[in-house]
Parts: C-alpha cells; sequence; structure tokens
C-alpha cells in the first residue's frame, strides 16, 4: 500500500461563479487530489496486461507510474521512475519476481520494495529502498486503484460493476479536457432532449432513446443519498396525462449511474461512468455498461465505438475540424451532426467548452440543480478529507457496502404519482440481480 506523506495545502474559499474551480487541480497534495485519492478508481483494462505482457505506462491523477505483472502473475502498480537514478520502468526486464531497470539493474517487486542491486557491495542497502506502489482491485474487467493515505476502504458494490463478463460491456475514451466538466455533463439531464437528440429508425434503438426526444420542459428535482445525489426528471407525454419519468445519480466523487440498455432488454440496466482525471487537462471517460440479464449486444456495442475511435482510445473526430459534424444531418433529428454514439457526443461538447472551463463565465440556471449540489458536495467531501475524516460513499464495514438505493429507472408514471414512491418501489435487491444468460 501506499505510505506516502502529503502535506495537504489549506485551502481559501472565495465567493462568486469561480468559487468551486479548485476541483479541477487533482495533483498530489491539492484538496481536490486527495478527495479524488480517497476513493478506487479504474487504471487499465485486465486483458491489456496478460501473463508475459510488457510493463505499461500509466498517468492518474498527475502521476506518472508503471502497471506490470511479474513472473509469477502478480500485478503491481508502482512509481515509473526508478529509485536509483530515475530512469523509465516502462522499459524494464520482467524477471525474477519483480521488474527489473534496464540502467543499473535494480530490481523492484509489485510492493515497490528493492529486492536486488546487483552492483552494490552493501547486501542491506536494497532494505532501505522503497518506491511508491499503490493497492489495487479487479472487478468487471478493469483493473482499479486506490492512491489514497492509509488503508484502502472496502470496494464498493455498485450493481454495475457485478456479474460476468456477459453483464458488463466496458469501455474507455480519452477525453482532452478537465475531469470535472466532463463529470458534470453526465448528470445535466436537460441537455439529453437537444445534444442526443437523433432521427432512430432501427426499433431497439428507438425503445433505448426513444425518451430523449421529448424535449418538454422537465421537472427536475434531486435528494442527497448515502453515495451522491438521486436526480429525478419528469417531462410530460404529448396528448396524455402521464410523465416520462428518468431516475439518475452522480455518484462521489466523479462517477454516474444513468440509463442503460432497460428500453428493450426491460428493467435491470444501468450505465456507470467513470471520469478519471490522467492530469488537469486530460481525462478518461470509463463507461460501465450493465444489464442483469446477460443479453446485452455487445457486438454491436464494440462495432459502433470502433467506428468511432483512433488510437490510444480517442475519438478520431478532431476539434480543430469541429469533430466532423455533418451539417446536413442537422435538417432532421441529428440535433448536432455530430453521429449517433452518445459518448462522442458527450466527449466533443465537453472538450468544446475549452481545456479547463471557467465558471466564472458560466451563468447557472434552474436546470442545473444537479451540478450545483454536486459541486457543493464535492466541497463538503474535501473538507472531511482535510479533516482526516472518510467522504460521502467511502464504505468501511460489510453492512454498508449495499447500494441497491442506487436506483436507475426510466418509465412512465401518472402526473398525480409520487415520485418518491416510484423510486422506493425499485430499491430492491432484484433491480440488478444478476440473472443466468440461456
Amino acid at each position: 500500500m501506499n505510505d506516502t506523506t502529503i502535506a495537504v495545502p489549506v485551502r481559501m474559499k472565495t465567493r462568486g461563479p469561480d468559487r468551486y474551480q479548485y476541483l479541477t487541480q487533482t495533483g498530489p497534495g491539492t484538496p481536490a487530489g486527495e478527495l479524488l485519492r480517497s476513493y478506487w478508481q479504474p487504471v487499465a483494462m485486465i486483458e491489456s496486461l496478460p501473463s508475459g505482457a510488457a510493463p505499461q505506462p500509466v498517468r492518474l491523477l498527475g502521476e506518472d507510474l508503471v502497471l506490470f505483472r511479474d513472473d509469477q502473475d502478480r500485478v503491481g502498480l508502482i512509481d515509473r521512475k526508478c529509485a536509483h537514478r530515475c530512469t523509465d520502468l516502462a522499459l524494464g526486464r520482467i524477471e525474477d519476481g519483480g521488474i527489473r531497470c534496464p540502467y543499473h539493474g535494480w530490481l523492484f517487486d509489485v510492493n515497490g520494495r528493492c529486492l536486488e542491486q546487483p552492483a552494490e557491495a552493501s547486501p542491506t542497502a536494497k532494505d532501505r529502498i522503497k518506491m511508491k506502489s499503490y493497492p489495487l482491485h479487479e472487478a468487471a474487467g478493469v483493473f482499479w486503484a486506490y492512491l489514497g493515505r492509509g488503508e484502502p476502504p472496502l470496494f464498493p458494490n455498485y450493481p454495475a460493476l457485478q456479474g460476468g463478463p456477459e453483464h458488463c460491456y466496458v469501455t474507455r475514451w480519452l477525453g482532452e479536457c478537465n475531469w470535472l466538466q466532463a463529470s458534470e455533463g453526465n448528470i445535466d439531464p436537460v441537455h439529453t432532449s437537444f445534444l442526443h437528440q437523433l432521427e432512430l429508425t432501427d426499433p431497439q434503438m428507438k425503445a433505448r432513446w426513444g425518451v430523449f426526444s421529448n424535449q418538454a420542459r422537465p421537472e427536475l428535482s434531486i435528494v442527497d443519498t448515502c453515495f451522491g445525489v438521486r436526480l429525478y426528471t419528469r417531462r410530460a407525454i404529448a396528448d396524455t396525462d402521464r410523465l416520462s419519468v428518468r431516475v439518475t445519480n452522480f455518484v462521489m466523487p466523479n462517477a454516474c449511474a444513468v440509463g442503460g440498455f432497460e428500453g428493450y432488454l426491460g428493467e435491470g440496466g444501468l450505465t456507470m461512468l467513470w471520469d478519471v482525471p490522467i492530469d488537469d487537462e486530460h481525462h478518461y471517460r470509463w463507461e460501465f455498461i450493465f444489464h442483469r440479464s446477460g443479453k446485452l449486444d455487445k457486438e454491436s456495442l464494440e462495432r459502433q465505438y470502433s467506428a468511432e475511435k483512433a488510437e490510444g482510445d480517442r475519438m478520431w473526430r478532431r476539434q480543430e475540424e469541429l469533430y466532423s459534424q455533418n451539417r446536413a444531418s442537422m435538417q432532421g433529428k441529428a440535433y448536432a451532426g455530430l453521429g449517433e454514439c452518445f459518448s462522442v457526443h458527450d466527449i466533443a461538447i465537453t472538450q468544446a467548452q475549452g481545456v479547463v472551463h471557467q465558471q466564472a463565465n458560466e451563468h447557472l440556471s434552474s436546470t442545473d440543480i444537479a451540478i450545483v449540489r454536486a459541486r457543493r458536495m464535492l466541497d463538503e467531501a474535501v473538507d472531511d478529507v482535510m479533516a482526516g475524516r472518510d467522504p460521502r460513499g467511502v464504505v468501511r464495514s460489510p453492512d454498508q457496502n449495499d447500494f441497491r438505493d442506487m436506483v436507475v429507472v426510466t418509465g412512465e408514471m401518472g402526473a398525480a404519482e409520487s415520485k418518491e414512491e416510484y423510486c422506493a418501489k425499485h430499491a430492491v435487491p432484484s433491480l440488478f440481480a444478476v440473472q443466468e444468460s440461456v
């Protein structure tokens, strides 16, 4: 585990629209950086590091690390710079129970301990060397890392991370902007009726995303939960006395739980997104698409995403070319002219806010209540971390590791029905209980 001591600076709270600008800074020792380090963060796909694979460089929260699997199949995440003369361990040799620096042969294990110094006269000098290292956890086909201080919390039993590979499709995108604006885009329920509006012909796609074509003014409300913020979005359905309702969630500190494939597979689906800082100007958008039935059309998803990706999990669409926007398609119902992949829509539009969105330039409205609350909740959580307390959503005991109230549903309800009761009847273990596919 990490035993590095970091002095967290005193944070000055300011008034005005840029009060939360400090949340965009995530390097070691920054208040927001220490907050994000208090939670498990996705690092790399497990399949990207098979036995015998080369070491994998990782940049995470402004830190340069190396992920490697040793010759005994143990996996480590340690400092990328050798403790001797700071050369790059991504060039290292995998042998003798660790990773060996190619410069002078120093050997380090998955916990960052120095096992050998071949040219050193003292046989005990190596025992004084300890590299920075971080604990790892494997879930949903991904390596997760805990970069915080002290004992890591329990890994959260979020519904999207349960079941086998047939229940969850995982992908990653490079976002060339700050993590916060990307995360806030995920909890903005109004943009779905504009940015994501498409003319859908495929019945399955229409069943999945038809709710987004409803541009009726939404009724928005929020409520705090143990893990973050629950969002209720209700819209009138034309020519009826019914309302469409979506229940989604902000999950502390950089995740969300939103709709999945319940449109054509029935209830029991959700997508969880993590916007994980690489540094203050780049992030990875991790997508975990889950359905309890085990009947996800993963081949279709793979085709759609692969068609939009270039090397390194980047979009092939470039900002300097206005993301190859198709203006002609906007004459129909392709609202943004950016194709049919919602991930592309989200990444392009948040990058268009600038590399680091300047909050002082924005004019928030009544539809931004979830974003305002999320910023305040992050601010409160930073205070907790600076005071040595666990922030909201960090789990230490098994009896608290229960997220059945992380309800994600899309449906209809009567205008007089209570949204709280509608949500409560779905807050049961069976909502996301994994079913064995036949």
